[in-house]
């Protein structure tokens, strides 16, 4: 199998693996992809809060409910009149006196506690608004950057695609696709001279079996990297 061709495939598809690396690296796609992130981030962490603050409001509610209805107890035990009531009664109402007073000391604290929290949860979801807002403005001057980094490159990006597809016609299918399915994954060079006995690519030393059939075919896909390897000429 000749690799002529597919040697000159490969070499015009270097420029195309630097642009797809200049587009890959690019700082404003970098920062646009954080940015990205940042805003969902925010946004599930809004909704987190808004549960969060939503089940405190309503603890609250039920707190004051129960500190009503124990402070209308005692109310009701302070308006009693202790001069009728035997020495047993006032005891006995003194004990329950005490008790709503405690409970009330209990509610109110709940109360404060709970309060402290529904601010802190307000604090924290201003925050993440602050956060969510500065992403989106910062996304907006990124993705604008990175669409002008873009054009720039595109017409040059339209030329090689034009060439290579071109330039395909002539190379062999079955050689084409085995390099276009690794190509796929990120992989260049995918066509590398065999280095001794070892794949070219990964090192890895390649079985005898395996080097007569490079003398055959005049291709050998690494068992290890699947990298295609050929014999250089001398």
């Amino acid at each position: 199998m000749k690799v002529e061709k597919m040697l000159e495939y490969q070499s015009l598809d270097s420029e195309m693996y630097k642009i797809e690396r200049q587009i890959k690296e690019n700082k404003n796609k970098i920062v646009a992809d954080k940015m990205q992130e940042s805003i969902k981030n925010a946004q599930s962490r809004s909704v987190v809060l808004e549960d969060k603050a939503g089940k405190l409001l309503s603890e609250i509610d039920k707190v004051k409910k129960q500190l009503k209805m124990q402070d209308d107890k005692m109310q009701e035990f302070l308006q009693k009149d202790l001069s009728k009531m035997s020495k047993a009664e006032v005891e006995h109402l003194t004990l329950l006196k005490n008790k709503l007073a405690q409970n009330l000391q209990i509610l109110e604290k709940n109360l404060a506690t709970l309060a402290e929290n529904v601010n802190a949860v307000l604090s924290d979801f201003n925050n993440t608004i602050k956060t969510y807002n500065m992403a989106k403005e910062e996304l907006a001057k990124s993705k604008s950057a990175y669409d002008n980094d873009l054009k720039a490159i595109e017409s040059k990006k339209t030329e090689l695609e034009g060439r290579l597809k071109q330039l395909a016609k002539d190379c062999d299918n079955r050689l084409l696709e085995a390099y276009l399915k690794k190509r796929r994954e990120n992989v260049f060079p995918v066509l590398v001279p065999i280095a001794g006995n070892s794949c070219g690519g990964c090192r890895v030393e390649m079985p005898y079996i395996s080097i007569l059939k490079l003398d055959e075919e005049g291709v050998l896909v690494c068992e290890h990297c699947h990298r295609i390897n050929y014999k250089q000429k001398s």
